[in-house]
């Protein structure tokens, strides 16, 4: 789902010459201990500010190591341990691409048959590139559209269905030829749900749930939160709003659920380490196409995988919903998972039985950073301890871009109360339509504007900042995605067109209002 960890991808590499702390260093590809795995996390869990992490460690011929650290709730004391869920976002990609290889198994589909044999209603802009579009292609981030293209769609809720997913695909233009390079993707994976769904007559959540969640003992996880009970022991999701920490309640559409719905706990997450670990311990898929799932496939640019942690990494790619590289000498697949106010990130080395999960709820790069350094930990002889540097690094950055947006928005209203817009505002008032996306409103609310996205979330007041130019502040101030709306004149003096950008660097890349071309309808008489 939303990669919110993209976010700090620079922050990442912050303390790559850092030393500090007082971890101890395990001998390469020994054991980690207790006293080990506790540091990192708390080390993390102060030093990135996270309320809460719970965590999975699988070692050869050692117990699973499983704990919880910190609360639930920033708010309360309820303690976090290795049955409180998490939604792990984006981490449910690799759910969806088992199925398919185990349907693969049976028969039923390959990885190689067009999609358009199985879902007819699929389209892309280029009727070429549709015929020639494989299930490979729908899972491997290799479409040639743009990162996370059409994502404020399934961010929309009186947009998110499939028929607006598949209208969105169809009007989405290309950034690059298609197969050439890489660019995350959320709606394709949607596609791959409808046509887990087509194959089997079953529901994705069905599929997954008698699949993995109950042939693999993952307990009282759920492919779809819509799926817990009222007293299940959850963890709340947390960010900042206006900078302030605060609890985000974002529920996510059906229609994410194959690109990033499940919740789960640190013990069922452990099993399913274990599954990928050893395929014998869950549903039985031979080797050839279990090395299909974490063979390379997409090649990615190095830097996207940049780490304090390790030196000499050669390749990095995605495989079939797993990211592989070399780390540390060995092969790894990872991947990560980001759900407003709460991101999770999994690592496994194959060869080596050793698996991370790591569970957070705060909007950070703890996870993953906690994952990578316990990884240094067990395996390069002279381990770098970044954490603690790194979690500094992100709280400094975070900040450094709250006081730039909230010195921007000052700087703009300012701006904004000492001119009038350049038109009256009952002529900005309309429907504009983008073909990707849809209708979008501007209306006129008391003596002010307001733009609705088609979403309670995303409906907010427009604030007058300079000439044509306004910023949306929406409802929901936990999305830190308040965006500048730019209305365009044609020669004759009439609104045209709206371009939108997002004010704040941190907003996540699937809030991607650059992509709409929003053009004036015509009026009726």
């Amino acid at each position: 789902m939303m990669s919110r960890v993209k976010n700090y991808g620079a922050i990442l590499a912050v303390a790559a010459c850092a030393v500090g702390g007082a971890v101890e260093a395990a001998e390469p590809g020994r054991r980690l201990t207790e006293r080990q795995i506790d540091e990192v996390v708390e080390a993390a869990r102060a030093s990135f500010e996270i309320p809460g992490v719970a965590i999975a460690v699988v070692q050869p011929g050692q117990p699973t190591y499983l704990k919880g650290y910190g609360v639930t709730d920033h708010r309360a004391n309820t303690p976090v341990d290795a049955d409180t869920l998490f939604g792990i976002g984006s981490i449910s990609k690799a759910f969806t691409t088992t199925t398919i290889a185990l349907l693969e198994q049976e028969g039923r589909l390959d990885w190689d048959d067009p999609v358009i044999d199985y879902v007819p209603e699929f389209r892309l802009s280029d009727p070429w590139v549709t015929r020639e579009f494989t299930i490979r292609d729908l899972v491997s981030h290799r479409s040639g559209l743009p990162p996370y293209a059409g994502d404020l769609v399934m961010l929309t809720e009186g947009k998110a269905n499939r028929a607006q997913v598949y209208q969105a695909l169809a009007h989405l233009e290309p950034k690059s030829s298609f197969r050439t390079e890489f660019a995350y993707d959320n709606l394709l994976y949607i596609v791959a749900g409808d046509l887990i769904e087509r194959v089997t007559g079953r529901t994705w959540q069905d599929e997954i749930q008698t699949r993995f969640m109950t042939r693999l003992d993952m307990r009282n996880c759920v492919p779809d939160q819509k799926r817990l009970g009222p007293d299940a022991a959850r963890s709340l999701a947390h960010d900042y709003a206006d900078g302030r920490l605060t609890t985000v309640d974002f529920p996510l559409p059906d229609i994410t659920l194959a690109a990033g719905g499940i919740f789960c706990n640190a013990r069922g997450m452990a099993q399913w380490m274990a599954y990928n670990l050893d395929p014998a311990k869950g549903p039985e898929l031979d080797a050839a196409r279990r090395a299909d799932l974490f063979s390379p496939v997409t090649l990615m640019p190095l830097g996207r995988s940049a780490s304090p942690y390790q030196a000499g990494t050669t390749f990095n790619a995605y495989g079939l919903g797993w990211m592989v590289q070399d780390s540390f000498g060995r092969r790894e697949v990872q991947h990560g998972g980001g759900l407003p106010g709460m991101v999770s990130y999994l690592s496994l080395y194959p060869d080596d039985g050793f698996g991370v999960m790591v569970m957070t709820n705060k909007t950070s790069g703890a996870a993953r950073a906690i994952a990578q350094q316990l990884a240094a930990l067990k395996f390069s002889p002279n381990p770098v301890r970044a954490v603690a540097d790194q979690g500094r690094a992100e709280i400094a950055a975070v900040r450094a871009a709250q006081a730039d947006t909230a010195a921007a928005g000052s700087a703009d209203a300012a701006e904004g109360e000492a001119q009038r817009p350049a038109l009256p505002l009952a002529q900005y008032v309309g429907r504009y339509d983008d073909a990707w996306f849809g209708p979008v409103e501007v209306r006129l609310e008391g003596d002010g504007l307001v733009m609705d996205l088609g979403s309670q979330a995303m409906t907010g007041r427009l604030r007058h900042v300079g000439g044509d130019r306004f910023i949306a502040a929406w409802r929901d101030r936990t999305l830190n995605a308040d965006a500048y709306v730019n209305f365009r004149v044609d020669p004759r003096g009439q609104v045209h067109d709206i371009e939108m950008a997002p004010v704040s660097p941190r907003t996540d890349p699937s809030f991607n209002f650059r992509d709409l071309r929003l053009v004036r309808a015509a009026k009726r008489p």
